[in-house]
């Protein structure tokens, strides 16, 4: 169908123009696409126009270099820049593709520079080759692109057996292991059983514990024993500890890995409940405590309902994590069961006029409202007038008109990735004002401005989880704060593992409530999504007996993991068992949605304090 010529009266015929244009544009000859340009020329997405076009004329070098430098780190840079400079090194135009080459973490593109680079024939050679170095040392296969670069380093006496070793450790540590059968043939005849031990202490770290597994011929045995004790510990913990006393003394066996292993011990059986994990974590100097150690020391101590224990912990942390709010409440329960109220008191006050999970539980245990600690960004009309002509809102909002959400998205982050911390606050007021929720939630946290609570709890989609929260008699608060914590209240958000929609359900879990086969779309539907989600947390509420607590943990974990994890002989206070959680996401999730559960009920003049019970719930096996 050939393009209209007619003259456009209204938006939507537009942008209807738009996307056929768009579709069209490629394939045209160069004066008709001359046409369509300059009959766009005052269209927001004209840009767009010109990108389609030169993507398939990718030989037209100054035209694509003008069009890059005028819309230089934009959304339409990468898709045309990165074509054209692999087509220039497939043409072999060196000196237009290293004018146009501003870096990039894509090692294809940055093996072609650096192998122009190195051709040139004044190219300081010494200075390059640890930028290749870099480029070879790491845990997966690179691009073929790369394969003469990584030949040339190699032929220059670069590559080492060191290196080799280096990329193993890391092929194996995180990496991708498949490459180990290869990098073993880079190493000298002597070594190469070191990668076979590498192997097969990944495969199954219990074969470590043979008696002739460490022949101790080499020193680089010292990193397999490392690898492999931070492995076996988690599963088999007495295998583990039983090699640890074996090499403990060994002298080749680095203080640096007796500490890297340590600290995983530490962790592993605290994780596990085990009592001697507090013997390992004694080992650990202070210097080495980080937020991880924190808990998993805090943790272990609370799970034992061990109240000077943890208050001995918090008292010896480094002033930078002792001032975190989680602590700082930990330590006050401490006083409290300690009977030392008059030290609990004042950091109970402190904390109940901040607004979060360990806020709320202070208010709730001092008889008092819980704080929202509300501050709304301070903006003004003019600041959002000329925000609104920005040529990134222009196109975004186009986008937006025309249904392509992730290529607003892209304008949006753009404008965040151009803007300084008073533009960012801005541009979140704008996105609220636009119901575009997302970009104002993830606007605020890119700025670091956590206390507008209206924009970063907006009261989306509240019709719809109202309706449906009634239908099945929960609170649309706690419905509410699970689409906040899972979506951000992006309908068409779509996880990793296959979670869909506003409430992150996965199609199992759809159908299984559903009772019959629901097609993947169906759940980017906000109304559908809704209310499958609020059956879902209906279920949950069930099967754990109405704990809104637990079925909020199982609702992230799955319901068999929460059971697990619930104490078969005795019982733990609500705050402490969430503490325990050996799930650091579900965890989190926990405290945050109970945190929004609460916010939410006040947003919506719900009078329900979602904290008050939770400071007489006990969790587990109630010993009368």
């Amino acid at each position: 169908m050939p393009l209209a010529t007619a003259s456009v009266s209204s938006e939507a015929a537009l942008r209807n123009e738009f996307l056929q244009a768009e579709r069209q544009i490629g394939s045209l000859k160069a004066e008709q696409a001359q046409k369509v340009l300059e009959k766009f020329a005052d269209y927001p997405l004209q840009p767009y126009l010109q990108q389609r076009r030169l993507q398939q004329v990718l030989t037209a070098d100054e035209r694509i270099a003008a069009f890059l430098q005028q819309y230089q780190k934009t959304p339409m840079d990468w898709p045309l820049r990165k074509p054209w400079l692999l087509d220039l090194a497939r043409r072999q135009k060196a000196a237009t593709y290293l004018a146009n080459y501003n870096g990039s973490n894509d090692a294809e593109l940055e093996c072609h520079a650096l192998r122009f680079k190195l051709a040139d024939k004044n190219a300081d050679t010494k200075a390059l080759w640890p930028e290749v170095t870099r480029l070879w040392v790491v845990g997966k296969s690179q691009p073929k692109a790369c394969d003469p670069l990584f030949a040339a380093w190699r032929k220059a006496g670069q590559q080492t057996a060191e290196l080799v070793w280096q990329r193993i450790r890391v092929s194996a540590e995180g990496g991708d292991p498949g490459l180990i059968p290869y990098l073993k043939t880079q190493l000298p005849a002597d070594q190469q059983y070191l990668a076979d031990m590498y192997l097969r202490a990944r495969q199954n770290p219990s074969v470590i514990s043979g008696a002739k597994f460490f022949p101790l011929k080499k020193v680089n045995e010292r990193d397999v024993l490392a690898y492999g004790l931070k492995r076996l510990i988690w599963r088999e913990p007495n295998q583990a500890l039983a090699l640890w006393q074996k090499f403990v003394n060994d002298p080749y066996f680095t203080e640096a890995q007796r500490l890297d292993v340590k600290r995983q011990f530490a962790i592993a059986l605290a994780s596990k409940g085990e009592e001697q994990a507090a013997d390992w974590f004694k080992q650990l100097p202070p210097e080495l405590i980080d937020n991880m150690l924190a808990h998993w020391q805090v943790s272990h101590a609370l799970a034992q309902l061990d109240w000077p224990k943890v208050q001995q912990i918090i008292e010896a942390f480094p002033a930078d994590i002792a001032k975190d709010s989680s602590w700082r409440y930990w330590l006050a329960r401490a006083y409290e069961q300690q009977g030392q109220a008059d030290k609990a008191k004042p950091l109970f006050e402190t904390l109940a006029l901040q607004r979060h999970f360990y806020g709320f539980m202070a208010a709730a245990k001092l008889g008092l409202p819980p704080s929202l600690a509300h501050a709304p960004v301070t903006v003004s009309e003019d600041e959002l007038k000329t925000l609104k002509l920005h040529p990134a809102v222009r196109r975004a909002q186009e986008w937006l008109a025309l249904g392509r959400l992730t290529e607003a998205r892209r304008e949006w982050n753009h404008l965040q990735d151009t803007s300084d911390e008073q533009q960012k606050l801005v541009s979140a007021k704008l996105a609220h004002q636009l119901q575009w929720y997302e970009r104002a939630i993830f606007s605020l946290a890119d700025v670091g401005y956590w206390d507008d609570v209206e924009l970063r709890f907006p009261l989306a989609y509240q019709d719809e989880i109202t309706q449906s929260a009634a239908k099945v008699d929960i609170e649309s608060g706690w419905a509410m704060a699970i689409a906040r914590r899972e979506s951000s209240f992006m309908a068409d958000a779509n996880s990793p593992v296959g979670a869909r929609g506003l409430m992150q359900l996965m199609p199992a879990t759809a159908r299984e409530i559903a009772k019959k086969p629901v097609q993947l779309t169906q759940l980017y539907n906000p109304v559908i999504n809704i209310d499958y989600g609020t059956d879902y947390l209906n279920y949950l509420r069930k099967r754990n007996d109405g704990n809104l607590l637990m079925a909020t943990a199982a609702y992230n974990a799955g319901y068999s993991r929460v059971k697990q994890w619930i104490p078969k002989t005795h019982a733990l206070p609500a705050d402490v068992w969430v503490e325990t959680i050996p799930y650091r996401e579900t965890r989190d999730y926990v405290k945050a949605v109970m945190a929004y559960y609460q916010i939410y009920n006040i947003r919506l003049n719900t009078p329900t304090d979602v904290f008050k019970p939770l400071t007489i719930m006990q969790i587990g096996v109630v010993v009368e």
